[in-house]
């Protein structure tokens, strides 16, 4: 803040190298650098075209004015109307001989001039004209060369000015010779266009963004105001100062110029609206927005139905508004972060969004001294303009890396709870299965114990082989860890045989077992408790039914990509309603389970561990129950489970 205060009262504060309408080079350093600013005390002739033999010759008739600055006072205090015309004149003296080829470098004088040097018209800027019928606005940067054979040189300015807010030169008019006046004016030209092209690249970056990356363009809603703002930016900058515009389209008119300009910035107010707002609503509510989006409305409405001549007039009211609006906006965000009451943003983002919203209210403070003619360059509004898209640049980046850091650490959260839930259904379905484990069925071994004792009395050899049975099958049904997820195919399969042997002696020739099992997958891994209660529903369920019993036939065998496993009755079959209630996962089919786990509870473990269904064929002549586990799958598991065993 410091340098901007000093570098303002150096900016307001020309130099004056001119005296009474002269300029003694010898008294200057014209000749280290080649080129001076012909700024000071001009001979101002007001509403009068004086040719070059024409002038007065009497001290007295003749008025003096500050260059640059504007028309409406001379330094006589005598004041003047802000459009008419008038007649510059400076006579510059002692120019050095080692040189014949010089030039005059144009800047700003509003708005339509005439310069010559020793009575020749060197150059022409729009129709200079008593009267608005005939005048026609230029004022473009412009740099004209010629020679001079003498040491003296008289410089004559008609300026002419019916549309614009005040007339004059405004800027510097530089003179110099021809070397070092083109690399200046190059300089100057090369500064603005390296200014306007680095932030038309950011907007089109941005605008390439938002189109192409749907994903960004949802969780960044500021990216397209940005975008459009920093286009904006980028053109309206190239019709102020050296008129960059100009030199792509010559044949553009002053009046369409201008037109345009205040067209793009009144945009370019309205996009950095949209920017604040949606960065922070904090910093800009929307009620607000609503009512400057409403006034610049207005004023872009005027400019497309009013003649220059009327809406220049509102020009200077406009610019104030903007650049008071702006400065409230950023002393609130200034407010805020000395608060550091705003958890909405992060401290990188304020302090990015404070320069970004400094370098818009310098832009438009610099230009409004511009305009008014009490500065005579732009040179703080073309280096805010990148200032502004990249510190907002920085911004939006800072925003979604903060939005990517959030998005990670909720997914790691998520990932987490996932894995908790997954753990502690796991361990529901190990306590479920427990606790159906413990529910062998109080009539079963009633029944089976009563056998026993009946053995005792008629065959002694007979009742300790049952009980020796029973005991094998109670150790086996408690003896699967269930902490474990897996058994082998033949831990399964010497459950069975401890069961059905039960069931033979109870029941005799009524339960006829057939097994037709593949060897080589006996150590083969699956879930517990899934054949078993197959087994054990279709002797119970199925053929038991029947007086005169059943056979039952369990196969298990390799069968394409996986091992088929088929538990068929010739028993009464189940009926569609049962089957319903099963595939719904209605785990309260009593008269549907084996040892204490249901078929339902089968149907379930099936999908959630191998992604496969039990399928079900039955009608009065049987049931048909089998499955597929998929090789890759239980492979998968195994190795997953070995891990955790050996990690437990």
């Amino acid at each position: 803040m410091i340098g901007l205060v000093f570098y303002y009262s150096q900016a307001l504060n020309v130099h004056s190298t001119s005296t009474r309408g002269v300029i003694d080079l010898s008294e200057t350093d014209f000749d280290k650098k080649g080129v001076l600013a012909l700024n000071g005390e001009w001979e101002f002739y007001w509403n009068q075209f004086l040719e070059p033999e024409r002038f007065p010759q009497a001290e007295d008739e003749v008025n003096y004015a500050l260059v640059p600055s504007n028309w409406d006072r001379d330094l006589a205090g005598n004041t003047y109307h802000t459009t008419g015309f008038a007649t510059y004149r400076l006579v510059i003296q002692n120019i050095p001989a080692d040189t014949k080829y010089f030039g005059l470098l144009k800047g700003n004088i509003r708005n339509a001039s005439r310069i010559f040097v020793n009575g020749e018209v060197v150059l022409t800027d729009g129709e200079v004209s008593k009267n608005i019928a005939n005048y026609v606005s230029g004022n473009n940067s412009q740099a004209v060369y010629f020679e001079l054979e003498s040491s003296t040189a008289e410089i004559i300015i008609h300026a002419s000015n019916y549309d614009f807010i005040v007339g004059g030169i405004a800027k510097p008019i530089s003179f110099g010779t021809q070397k070092q006046l083109m690399e200046l004016h190059q300089q100057k030209i090369m500064f603005e266009f390296s200014m306007i092209l680095l932030v038309v690249i950011i907007g089109l970056f941005y605008l390439f963004l938002f189109l192409v990356n749907k994903e960004y363009r949802r969780k960044e809603p500021a990216t397209l105001p940005l975008a459009c703002s920093c286009l904006f930016y980028g053109i309206m900058s190239s019709i102020y100062s050296e008129r960059i515009i100009t030199v792509v389209f010559p044949a553009l008119s002053m009046d369409g110029t201008f037109r345009f300009g205040h067209l793009i910035s009144a945009f370019t107010v309205i996009s950095v609206l949209f920017v604040i707002h949606r960065v922070s609503p904090l910093f800009l509510s929307e009620r607000i927005k609503n009512f400057m989006l409403v006034f610049y409305g207005i004023f872009i409405v005027v400019i497309l139905l009013f003649p220059l001549t009327i809406y220049s007039k509102i020009l200077v009211f406009y610019m104030i508004f903007t650049v008071c609006f702006y400065f409230i906006i950023w002393l609130k965000v200034l407010f805020f972060y000395i608060r550091k009451n705003t958890a909405e943003i992060n401290k990188v983002e304020h302090i990015t969004m404070i320069i970004s919203i400094c370098s818009v209210y310098l832009f438009w403070f610099d230009m409004i001294l511009y305009s008014v003619g009490l500065k005579m360059d732009m040179l703080i509004s073309f280096l805010t303009i990148p200032v502004y898209s990249i510190t907002f640049s920085v911004l939006l980046i800072v925003r979604y890396t903060h939005s990517y850091k959030q998005n990670e650490e909720l997914s790691t959260q998520l990932i987490e709870t996932f894995s908790t839930l997954d753990q502690t259904v796991k361990k529901a379905e190990r306590s479920e299965l427990a606790f159906l484990q413990a529910q062998i069925k109080p009539h079963f071994l009633f029944n089976t114990l009563s056998s026993i004792i009946s053995l005792c009395y008629t065959d002694g050899k007979r009742a300790a082989e049952v009980l020796s049975n029973l005991s094998n099958y109670l150790k086996r049904s408690f003896q699967i860890d269930i902490y474990t997820d897996y058994v082998t195919i033949d831990q399964e399969i010497q459950l069975i045989k401890a069961y059905v042997d039960i069931e033979k002696v109870r029941f005799g020739d009524r339960v006829r077992m057939i097994y037709t099992i593949d060897e080589e997958i006996l150590s083969s891994e699956i879930i517990p408790l899934v054949i078993e209660p197959l087994v054990e529903n279709a002797i119970r369920h199925g053929v038991l039914k029947s007086k005169s019993g059943g056979e039952v036939k369990l196969t298990i065998k390799k069968q394409g990509t996986g091992i088929y496993i088929s538990v068929k009755d010739n028993g009464k079959g189940i009926d569609d309603y049962q089957i319903r209630a099963i595939r719904a996962g209605e785990r309260n089919l009593q008269s549907m389970s084996g040892n204490g786990i249901s078929l339902a509870n089968i149907y379930t473990r099936l999908q959630n561990f191998y992604q496969v269904e039990l399928q079900f064929e039955s009608d009065s002549t049987g049931t048909h129950v089998y499955f597929v586990v998929p090789f890759d799958h239980m492979k998968e598991e195994t190795v997953d489970d070995s891990r955790c065993n050996s990690g437990r």
